[in-house]
Protein backbone atom coordinates (compact mmCIF):
# COMPACT_ATOMS: atom_id res chain seq x y z
CA UNK A 1 0.00 0.00 0.00
CA UNK A 2 2.82 1.93 0.68
CA UNK A 3 4.45 1.68 -2.71
CA UNK A 4 0.98 2.45 -4.55
CA UNK A 5 0.51 6.24 -2.32
CA UNK A 6 4.23 6.74 -3.43
CA UNK A 7 3.75 5.70 -6.58
CA UNK A 8 0.20 7.90 -6.93
CA UNK A 9 2.20 10.91 -5.80
CA UNK A 10 4.66 10.66 -8.20
CA UNK A 11 2.59 10.71 -10.48
CA UNK A 12 0.62 13.60 -9.12
CA UNK A 13 4.19 15.56 -9.54
CA UNK A 14 5.05 14.33 -12.81
CA UNK A 15 1.40 15.75 -13.86
CA UNK A 16 2.04 19.39 -12.43
CA UNK A 17 5.85 19.13 -13.78
CA UNK A 18 4.09 18.30 -17.07
CA UNK A 19 1.09 21.25 -16.95
CA UNK A 20 3.77 23.74 -16.50
CA UNK A 21 6.69 22.61 -18.90
CA UNK A 22 4.34 20.34 -21.26
CA UNK A 23 4.09 22.62 -23.94
CA UNK A 24 7.57 24.31 -23.27
CA UNK A 25 8.96 20.78 -23.90
CA UNK A 26 7.45 20.40 -26.83
CA UNK A 27 7.98 23.59 -28.31
CA UNK A 28 11.67 22.94 -28.04
CA UNK A 29 11.19 19.29 -29.60
CA UNK A 30 8.96 20.59 -32.35
CA UNK A 31 12.35 23.75 -32.94
CA UNK A 32 14.56 21.10 -32.79
CA UNK A 33 13.05 18.84 -35.36
CA UNK A 34 12.55 21.73 -37.77
CA UNK A 35 16.33 23.03 -37.31
CA UNK A 36 17.15 19.13 -38.50
CA UNK A 37 15.13 19.04 -41.64
CA UNK A 38 15.94 22.96 -42.81
CA UNK A 39 19.70 22.00 -42.14
CA UNK A 40 19.44 18.49 -43.94
CA UNK A 41 17.04 20.09 -46.83
CA UNK A 42 19.31 23.15 -47.30
CA UNK A 43 22.63 20.80 -47.15
CA UNK A 44 21.01 18.46 -50.25
CA UNK A 45 20.05 22.42 -51.49
CA UNK A 46 23.04 23.46 -51.76
CA UNK A 47 24.39 20.33 -53.11
CA UNK A 48 22.14 19.79 -55.97
CA UNK A 49 22.83 23.51 -56.61
CA UNK A 50 26.78 22.70 -56.73
CA UNK A 51 26.11 19.83 -58.57
CA UNK A 52 23.85 21.74 -61.76
CA UNK A 53 26.44 23.89 -61.26
CA UNK A 54 29.59 22.03 -62.06
CA UNK A 55 27.80 20.49 -64.91
CA UNK A 56 26.75 23.98 -66.75
CA UNK A 57 30.43 25.21 -65.87
CA UNK A 58 32.21 21.77 -67.38
CA UNK A 59 29.01 22.65 -70.84
CA UNK A 60 31.20 26.28 -70.75
CA UNK A 61 34.18 24.98 -70.82
CA UNK A 62 34.20 22.35 -73.50
CA UNK A 63 32.39 25.65 -75.87
CA UNK A 64 35.23 27.56 -74.93
CA UNK A 65 37.98 25.41 -76.04
CA UNK A 66 35.90 25.08 -79.34
CA UNK A 67 35.86 29.16 -79.08
CA UNK A 68 31.71 28.74 -79.49
CA UNK A 69 31.02 31.97 -78.39
CA UNK A 70 27.66 32.10 -78.24
CA UNK A 71 27.31 29.05 -76.59
CA UNK A 72 29.74 30.36 -74.22
CA UNK A 73 27.36 33.11 -73.22
CA UNK A 74 24.61 31.07 -73.14
CA UNK A 75 26.04 28.63 -70.61
CA UNK A 76 27.38 31.97 -68.34
CA UNK A 77 23.88 33.83 -68.36
CA UNK A 78 22.42 30.34 -67.46
CA UNK A 79 24.62 30.22 -64.80
CA UNK A 80 24.32 33.54 -63.48
CA UNK A 81 20.43 32.94 -63.64
CA UNK A 82 20.04 29.71 -62.17
CA UNK A 83 23.29 29.48 -60.16
CA UNK A 84 24.38 32.41 -58.92
CA UNK A 85 25.04 31.61 -55.58
CA UNK A 86 27.83 28.83 -56.11
CA UNK A 87 31.18 29.97 -57.16
CA UNK A 88 30.61 28.53 -60.75
CA UNK A 89 28.85 32.14 -61.93
CA UNK A 90 31.80 34.00 -61.13
CA UNK A 91 33.96 31.59 -62.66
CA UNK A 92 31.96 31.47 -66.06
CA UNK A 93 31.84 34.96 -65.92
CA UNK A 94 35.54 35.91 -66.18
CA UNK A 95 35.56 33.04 -68.60
CA UNK A 96 32.88 34.33 -70.72
CA UNK A 97 34.19 37.57 -70.86
CA UNK A 98 37.96 36.23 -71.63
CA UNK A 99 36.28 34.67 -74.58
CA UNK A 100 33.86 37.62 -76.18
CA UNK A 101 36.76 39.74 -75.66
CA UNK A 102 38.97 37.50 -77.89
CA UNK A 103 36.27 37.65 -80.19
CA UNK A 104 36.03 40.81 -80.54
CA UNK A 105 32.45 41.64 -78.87
CA UNK A 106 33.19 44.26 -76.28
CA UNK A 107 28.78 44.84 -75.43
CA UNK A 108 28.95 40.47 -73.98
CA UNK A 109 32.51 41.43 -72.25
CA UNK A 110 31.52 44.40 -70.52
CA UNK A 111 28.30 43.11 -69.75
CA UNK A 112 29.90 39.52 -68.05
CA UNK A 113 32.50 41.71 -66.04
CA UNK A 114 30.33 43.62 -64.73
CA UNK A 115 28.08 41.35 -63.43
CA UNK A 116 30.70 39.33 -61.92
CA UNK A 117 31.74 42.60 -60.31
CA UNK A 118 28.45 43.05 -58.61
CA UNK A 119 27.30 39.95 -58.01
CA UNK A 120 29.63 37.14 -57.97
CA UNK A 121 30.06 35.02 -54.93
CA UNK A 122 33.72 35.07 -54.48
CA UNK A 123 35.82 38.51 -53.40
CA UNK A 124 38.53 37.29 -55.53
CA UNK A 125 36.27 37.02 -58.86
CA UNK A 126 34.30 40.40 -57.81
CA UNK A 127 37.88 42.05 -57.44
CA UNK A 128 39.60 40.36 -60.92
CA UNK A 129 36.69 41.13 -62.79
CA UNK A 130 36.63 45.09 -61.46
CA UNK A 131 40.56 45.39 -62.56
CA UNK A 132 39.43 43.85 -66.36
CA UNK A 133 36.74 46.27 -66.86
CA UNK A 134 38.72 49.08 -66.25
CA UNK A 135 40.99 48.23 -68.43
CA UNK A 136 38.29 47.73 -71.24
CA UNK A 137 36.62 51.37 -70.27
CA UNK A 138 40.00 52.91 -70.61
CA UNK A 139 40.28 51.33 -73.88
CA UNK A 140 36.54 52.66 -75.03
CA UNK A 141 38.03 56.01 -73.54
CA UNK A 142 35.58 56.23 -70.53
CA UNK A 143 37.78 57.44 -68.28
CA UNK A 144 34.81 58.34 -65.59
CA UNK A 145 33.78 55.67 -65.19
CA UNK A 146 36.59 53.65 -65.13
CA UNK A 147 38.36 55.77 -62.53
CA UNK A 148 34.73 55.53 -60.63
CA UNK A 149 35.11 51.86 -60.30
CA UNK A 150 38.93 51.73 -59.35
CA UNK A 151 37.92 54.12 -56.54
CA UNK A 152 35.96 51.62 -54.87
CA UNK A 153 37.06 49.34 -51.77
CA UNK A 154 39.00 46.25 -52.89
CA UNK A 155 39.91 43.39 -50.71
CA UNK A 156 43.74 43.99 -49.35
CA UNK A 157 45.58 41.46 -51.81
CA UNK A 158 43.96 43.42 -55.23
CA UNK A 159 45.19 46.99 -53.41
CA UNK A 160 47.99 47.11 -55.13
CA UNK A 161 46.36 46.25 -58.10
CA UNK A 162 43.41 48.46 -58.15
CA UNK A 163 45.73 52.01 -57.52
CA UNK A 164 47.81 50.58 -60.30
CA UNK A 165 44.27 50.29 -62.50
CA UNK A 166 43.90 54.16 -60.89
CA UNK A 167 47.65 55.10 -62.28
CA UNK A 168 46.68 53.68 -65.48
CA UNK A 169 43.12 55.72 -66.20
CA UNK A 170 45.62 59.02 -65.60
CA UNK A 171 48.25 57.92 -67.77
CA UNK A 172 45.54 57.23 -70.41
CA UNK A 173 44.70 60.83 -70.37
CA UNK A 174 48.10 62.34 -70.01
CA UNK A 175 47.80 62.74 -66.68
CA UNK A 176 51.66 61.57 -65.65
CA UNK A 177 51.98 62.99 -62.51
CA UNK A 178 48.62 61.74 -60.82
CA UNK A 179 49.75 58.77 -62.97
CA UNK A 180 53.23 58.58 -61.09
CA UNK A 181 51.48 58.92 -57.53
CA UNK A 182 48.96 55.75 -58.25
CA UNK A 183 52.09 54.04 -59.44
CA UNK A 184 53.88 54.88 -56.72
CA UNK A 185 51.08 54.15 -53.89
CA UNK A 186 51.05 50.63 -55.59
CA UNK A 187 54.77 50.00 -55.87
CA UNK A 188 54.79 50.33 -51.95
CA UNK A 189 51.86 48.00 -51.43
CA UNK A 190 53.22 45.71 -53.44
CA UNK A 191 56.73 45.97 -52.03
CA UNK A 192 55.09 44.55 -48.54
CA UNK A 193 53.19 41.70 -50.04
CA UNK A 194 55.72 38.51 -50.35
CA UNK A 195 53.01 36.40 -52.44
CA UNK A 196 53.13 39.22 -55.04
CA UNK A 197 54.65 37.44 -58.21
CA UNK A 198 57.97 38.70 -60.16
CA UNK A 199 55.83 39.46 -63.15
CA UNK A 200 53.93 42.03 -61.50
CA UNK A 201 56.52 44.02 -60.34
CA UNK A 202 58.36 44.29 -63.50
CA UNK A 203 55.15 45.70 -65.06
CA UNK A 204 54.30 48.07 -62.37
CA UNK A 205 58.30 49.08 -62.49
CA UNK A 206 57.90 49.18 -66.20
CA UNK A 207 54.88 51.55 -65.90
CA UNK A 208 56.60 53.71 -63.09
CA UNK A 209 59.68 54.25 -64.81
CA UNK A 210 57.61 55.75 -68.08
CA UNK A 211 56.62 58.35 -66.10
CA UNK A 212 59.36 59.52 -63.91
CA UNK A 213 60.38 56.05 -61.74
CA UNK A 214 60.07 56.17 -58.10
Amino acid sequence: MHFNLEEQEQLAEFKAWWKQYGNWLIGGLIVILLSYFVYTGWGWWQNRQSVGASKLYDTLLVAAQKQDVPAVLRAADDLQQQFSSTSYAGMGGLVAAQIANAAGDMAATEKQLRWTMNDAKAVAHRDLARARLISLLIDKSDFADADKIAGASVSTSFEPLMLERRGDVQLAQDKNAEARKYYQEAWTKLMKNPEASDEAKRLLKVKLDAVGGL
